[in-house]
């Protein structure tokens, strides 16, 4: 990392080092590339089984602009989408894995903060996806529903500010760029706020404390954790259909690398419950899981950086990764 500043709790080997802004400094290698695996896991009334379950893999790119200090443009593929353990074969769940392709590859550029500053910057290479998308499915399947679909989703797309804000409801996506790297106390926490969608695919803001480890791990990482506990709402009631006093925990551990802080893995489990006699029941449980399972960094041209987005991402993948992953 960048202006080190060391003070007295990471004066030892092995202790975290944050910069002169006592804050984590993003800053991944340009040209590298990062698999993650995404599971998704849905409980009700403390069922042991989950419910629902969803994996896909999400594909990253990093290059860096040439001519702008600390600006970044991350390039993100979703691939292989599976709905309990199966590929998508109900029709909504086909049209949606379609839909998803003409979406993605998605571009944005971030800073030093991991912070998105321009939006989406590949709309136009959306828009003629979308176009082909929108034929393959109107050739596909007919009636009503289809073209509801059509129409919905061609508002979506076409409309670059309803696009980010759709993102806003993706798990993956709030994750990722949930604010980490900014300043830290004495004691390496700070108040935060997650965005995470658990009711009705609505974002909902967590206010909790977020605090970092204070020693990297023996495999070159750090964790920064997140903690929030709060009641609901009397509209939050309504929308999952409950009644009486509830509650809602969530816990997140995000996994970075010491090496530039981005992001390797990452954990989210929210619980929605009730007290009975002292004892907690669960209603509703959702347990993310974001893991990597392949990454590569140049090995040579370190510092060749870009002027423009590149189109470029990785095609080869580990095979037999979803055969372990479903059994």
């Amino acid at each position: 990392m960048e202006k080190v500043n060391k003070p007295s709790h990471s004066s030892l080997p092995g202790k975290i080092e944050l910069n002169l802004n006592h804050a984590i400094d993003f800053a991944p290698k340009p040209r590298s590339y990062r698999s993650y695996g995404i599971t998704i896991k849905y409980y009700d009334q403390g069922n042991q089984e989950a419910t629902k379950r969803l994996d896909y893999q999400i594909h990253l790119k990093v290059n860096q602009f040439r001519d702008e200090n600390k600006v970044w443009q991350l390039c993100f593929d979703k691939t292989e989408l599976f709905i309990d353990r199966h590929e998508p074969d109900f029709v909504g769940e086909q049209l949606a894995s379609m839909a998803m392709s003409a979406i993605y590859p998605l571009k944005v550029d971030v800073n030093s903060t991991n912070k998105i500053f321009r939006g989406i910057v590949n709309h136009g290479e959306i828009l003629n996806r979308w176009k082909q998308v929108a034929e393959k499915i109107s050739d596909k399947y007919e009636g009503r529903y289809a073209e509801l679909y059509l129409e919905k989703m061609e508002k979506k797309i076409s409309d670059r500010f309803e696009l980010e804000y759709a993102l806003k409801a993706d798990m993956f996506w709030n994750v990722f760029f949930h604010p980490q790297y900014l300043k830290y106390d004495g004691n390496l926490s700070q108040q935060s706020t997650l965005f995470f969608p658990v009711i009705a695919y609505k974002n909902v803001a967590f206010e909790g404390v977020q605090s970092i480890e204070p020693n990297y791990t023996d495999y070159g990482t750090f964790n920064v954790n997140f903690v929030s506990e709060c009641e609901l709402t009397e509209a939050q009631k309504t929308q999952v259909k409950q009644e009486g006093p509830l509650k809602m925990k969530l816990n997140a551990v995000f996994d970075l690398d010491r090496d530039g802080a981005l992001l390797k893995h990452a954990r989210v489990d929210w619980n929605l419950y009730k007290k009975d006699k002292g004892e907690e029941i669960s209603i509703k449980r959702i347990a993310f899981s974001a893991y990597e399972i392949e990454s590569s960094i140049p090995a040579t041209d370190q510092q060749l950086l870009i002027q423009e987005g590149n189109n470029g991402l990785p095609v080869e993948k580990k095979k037999g990764f979803w055969a372990r992953v479903l059994g």
